[in-house]
């Protein structure tokens, strides 16, 4: 009898998903449906992927993103990220807790990325052209999902880099997190290349700012892009690093327009003129990804709803 009900009122919401839109009776139909959904077994509904964009210390707006899912009940079976989006995506896969990941966005210290975050690192860098080494980074990461390796996730993972040398995307899905996670927000120009196999790995963003694709290739048949969206138009950048990072911006906003395409649903949290490297920012960015997907839950529901019905009564 429950399956009978509940496929009524799932013809019924298909049937008048428009006609009912922000009416009572859709957000009672939604709401029940919803319910019914993330109760199912992991085998009785479509695999779901999540896949978090560059961005930069905006990028700290995913935080706020995974709040709101988290509390919808969202089932999340993978996930992949690129630069930022890799940061807070290994965090939550490794099962670092929300609260932890908002006192990162909250305090970060910039000294967690390098070592050579300082007077004299600042000084090299200009005046001998040596770059910034972001080998602490893989450290502090490896000591906040406790060294674990992409193998043991809670949640299966994988997150991109680029070789420097011949343009290839490169996919970390095994061996220690913290190096992978290190390599993909490997910014070039500022940080110098990570070695590994023979490879010069910088920030995946360059070849892919938004890895639907390999969030799919892992098993993922309806997949959710989350996009930290800044707007280029409030100002010009003013200084070497500023140019540096629009230049990334830009890449990845071309980049993404193919993804956003392919996903199933996609949150844009648009981080406005919140700069890539503003430690002051980060808490306010969390707030925008969180308020950006409680706009965007019911529509996203309905989404995965409907594209679950084949799935539920198959």
């Amino acid at each position: 009898m429950k399956k009978i009900f509940f496929t009524l009122l799932t013809l019924i919401l298909t049937l008048n998903c428009f006609a009912l839109k922000h009416s009572e009776e859709d957000a009672i139909l939604r709401d029940f449906l919803w319910h019914e959904f993330v109760l199912l077994p992991k085998d009785k509904r479509p695999q779901i992927g999540v896949t978090l964009s560059a961005g930069g210390l905006r990028g700290f707006s995913h935080v706020g993103t995974m709040d709101v899912l988290m509390e919808s009940g969202l089932p999340v079976d993978y996930m992949t990220g690129t630069s930022m989006g890799c940061i807070v995506g290994s965090l939550f896969s490794a099962g670092v807790s929300q609260e932890r990941m908002r006192g990162l966005a909250e305090d970060m210290p910039l000294s967690a990325l390098s070592s050579d975050l300082t007077l004299i690192g600042a000084l090299k860098f200009l005046l001998n052209d040596k770059l910034f080494s972001s080998e602490k980074f893989q450290k502090f990461i490896d000591s906040e999902v406790g060294g674990v390796y992409y193998e043991d996730l809670n949640i299966p993972f994988a997150c991109v880099s680029a070789d420097i040398k011949t343009g290839e995307k490169v996919i970390f899905d095994s061996g220690p997190v913290a190096r992978g996670v290190r390599a993909s927000m490997n910014l070039p120009g500022i940080f110098a290349p990570v070695e590994y196999r023979q490879r010069y790995l910088v920030d995946g963003g360059v070849v892919d700012y938004m890895p639907v694709d390999i969030v799919r290739e892992m098993g993922a048949d309806w997949v959710l892009a989350v996009f930290a969206l800044p707007d280029y138009s409030q100002n010009v950048p003013s200084t070497i690093m500023g140019y540096v990072l629009r230049t990334a911006d830009l890449r990845g906003a071309y980049l993404t327009t193919s993804a956003e395409k392919s996903a199933n649903f996609v949150i844009a949290s648009r981080v406005g003129d919140i700069k890539a490297t503003d430690i002051k920012q980060t808490a306010e960015a969390v707030d925008i990804g969180a308020k950006a997907t409680i706009k965007a839950l019911d529509d996203m529901k309905e989404n995965l709803l409907l594209f679950s019905v084949d799935y539920v009564f198959k």
